[in-house]
């Protein structure tokens, strides 16, 4: 999870300003850094069967926070998607690594995190657009933190389980079924004085999980979302153009694909054109860059720069990176001609 002696990463001063320093940097070095505005102060960790209920809840995260990945276009795109992409790794980490003091998951990653997904439920709808699949993954993963912050409130874990049991729809029987393995098997290896084998209980919950979120893509394509499959034919062609009547093979790395993919999905999803539209887009947009340049300082290096949603909004509607941002609606603007 962070590094607490990371000194001095502006990336993080600027997205989280809360965190550090509050109003901006005055210069006064003996102020002390925040450790997150729901950072949890009890140092004391769950145990015995609080500490069951912990795993148990982040299992709830991995089967229902669905990562779609790989990456494919979808309505819940910027802090929606990262915050429930932080809900679900930071349940992952909790099962492999543990939850308490030491250097696993701690209470400022469970801090951050409710944070995080606060801060996306709290969007408004033109940007957060709503959907029922969508904000129930919000609801479940906040409700799965703050079970995870009060381990010995089990009215917070039948809240949760109930919350997951409602976004399983038909699998709700099949959810039951997990949870009660999960606690027995968590039982058992605490009764074993043995370590729960996180890693086999993670496998379990996301098999159920990559067939929830396909359940639930094929749902919202049905209602007319860009939900998109995963961009795989490179190297890529570009589009025919006057000087060059044929469609040119643009060779890039896998690196170089995966930076593409993610920018398409972020233009597929938020401005709802299609994949091959976006990938067009971007292709032409970086048609004078080297995309199989890893190099320090190369071209994906500059690409890296700046966030896949900058690029898409960037890209398609001429905008600066800056004025890209989640909490404006860009659905009014009109899009630089192809």
């Amino acid at each position: 999870m962070r590094d607490h002696g990371d000194d001095g990463d502006d990336a993080d001063d600027a997205e989280f300003p809360e965190f550090y320093g509050g109003d901006g940097d005055d210069g006064d070095e003996g102020a002390d850094e925040q450790d997150g505005p729901e950072a949890l102060e009890p140092v004391a960790f769950p145990g015995g069967a609080q500490e069951d209920r912990v795993l148990a809840a982040a299992l709830l995260a991995v089967r229902h926070t669905a990562l779609l990945a790989p990456v494919a276009a979808s309505p819940w795109v910027g802090p929606v998607r990262d915050a429930l992409v932080r809900a679900h790794s930071t349940a992952v980490v909790m099962l492999r690594e543990g939850y308490g003091p030491g250097g696993e998951v701690g209470a400022f990653d469970i801090g951050l995190t409710r944070w995080m997904l606060a801060g996306a439920a709290g969007l408004p709808g033109a940007v957060r657009r709503p959907e029922a699949a969508v904000d129930g993954q919000l609801e479940l993963a906040r409700a799965v933190f703050d079970a995870v912050a009060h381990p010995g409130d089990g009215e917070r874990f039948a809240g949760a389980c109930a919350l997951a049991e409602g976004l399983a729809g038909p699998a709700a029987a099949e959810e039951r079924a997990l949870r009660a393995r999960d606690l027995a098997d968590l039982a058992a290896a605490r009764e074993a004085g043995r370590r729960p084998d996180g890693a086999a209980l993670e496998a379990r919950s996301a098999v159920f999980g990559r067939v929830r979120a396909d359940r639930v893509r094929a749902e919202l394509r049905a209602r007319g979302h860009r939900i998109g499959e995963v961009t795989a034919d490179f190297p890529a062609t570009a589009t025919a153009t006057a000087t060059a009547p044929v469609p040119v093979p643009v060779p890039v790395s896998e690196r170089g694909a995966e930076v593409v993919r993610a920018i398409v999905a972020e233009m597929a999803g938020r401005f709802r054109v299609s994949e091959e539209e976006a990938r067009r887009r971007v292709l032409a947009h970086f048609s004078d860059l080297d995309l199989t340049d890893e190099s320090d300082m190369g071209d994906l290096d500059h690409i890296d720069h700046q966030k896949p949603d900058q690029w898409a909004g960037s890209i398609y509607l001429g905008l600066e990176f800056h004025e890209v941002r989640w909490d404006v609606d860009l659905s009014t603007r009109t899009p630089v001609p192809e």
